[in-house]
């Protein structure tokens, strides 16, 4: 390779000058396409390998990319896409669109080192089409009976969280005696961990949602500090 502008220029003079070629050279310049057509037919091989290669991955990172996702919105109940109210900075904005912009550009027509188009093929689209098909209804098969215990468990854990009916009459009954000022006081904490056996954690709880219930259904009433000031 490294003598071949060499050769090509010497047989080029040979042709101007119309000077019969002498077999030794002759044979020599045969040679040295051979061994060039030997090597191009060598790379085309390897560019073939190397886009092969390059397509396959892509495909099974796309796939394993997808059945995460998946397994996470079977986990989570939380679809991808979803926002979880988390937000950036400019400064990761603009570096993130920096890092989308690039990737797109690599993706578009032929790469910088020449393994052609990484955009899948429409053959390809059409076979991941079927396959993420496919897996989703395994994956809704697979795990239909745990998203089924999940939620149950998260009923049970909800249920298993109220207050039994005993403990919250008392509750109730000490609100409707002060409902003017619905603010126990620590004795009157100690004598309802007493009178309903609950804790203290749980009373305080009871108390806070209980206020907050009332200032929704009475949207337009003061709040008991404000009255109490007057």
């Amino acid at each position: 390779l490294a003598q071949s502008q060499q050769v090509v220029a010497k047989y080029s003079v040979l042709g101007q000058g119309q000077h019969p070629l002498d077999d030794k050279d002759l044979d020599h310049f045969m040679k040295f396409l051979s061994e060039m057509s030997h090597y191009v037919l060598l790379l085309s091989s390897f560019k073939e390998q190397l886009q092969q290669h390059v397509r396959v991955h892509a495909m099974e990172a796309v796939m394993a990319c997808w059945e995460l996702e998946q397994s996470l919105q079977s986990l989570t109940g939380v679809a991808p896409g979803e926002g979880t109210g988390a937000t950036m900075s400019d400064d990761d904005e603009d570096q993130a669109d920096s890092e989308t912009n690039l990737f797109d550009e690599s993706l578009d027509g032929g790469d910088n080192m020449g393994f052609g188009p990484l955009v899948p093929t429409e053959t390809e689209r059409s076979l991941m089409e079927r396959v993420r098909l496919e897996l989703k209804h395994e994956l809704k098969q697979g795990y239909k009976e745990k998203i089924v215990d999940i939620r149950e468990e998260i009923l049970r854990k909800r249920r298993a969280g109220k207050l039994p009916g005993d403990t919250t009459s008392v509750l109730k009954s000490w609100w409707q005696s002060h409902s003017k000022w619905p603010y126990p006081t620590e004795e009157d904490k100690a004598r309802l961990v007493q009178e309903t056996g609950l804790q203290l954690k749980q009373i305080n709880n009871w108390f806070i949602n209980q206020r907050k219930r009332n200032w929704h259904s009475n949207p337009s009433s003061s709040t008991p500090k404000s009255k109490r000031k007057r």
